[in-house]
């Protein structure tokens, strides 16, 4: 009886849930599932307050905890902080503006 490797299983096995939750859903969107959390997360909360200054600091925060943990990818952490920064442009036009 062969025995086939299940993307996660390994991690499953050892005890590691979020590890093996993490590696399922990172392999199966190649390495994308943090970033499009993040934009998820970004235009549901711009949705909802209209806010860019709150949409600015949470996007700071849930880029900074993904740039310190072992789940990065380093072309995406290039892209979140660069949404980021354009977001940042946007808060300080809107100072100058008015």
């Amino acid at each position: 009886m062969s025995v086939e490797n299940v993307t996660g299983w390994n991690e499953l096995m050892e005890g590691n849930i979020i590890k093996s939750v993490f590696n399922m859903f990172d392999t199966s969107l190649a390495g994308w599932f943090v970033p499009i959390l993040f934009f998820t997360f970004q235009i549901m909360l711009y949705i909802k307050t209209k806010n860019i200054t709150m949409c600015w600091i949470s996007g700071l925060l849930f880029a900074s905890l993904y740039a310190s943990s072992v789940f990065i990818n380093s072309l995406s952490q290039y892209i979140l902080f660069i949404t980021l920064s354009i977001q940042l442009a946007g808060i300080l036009f809107m100072i100058i503006k008015n």
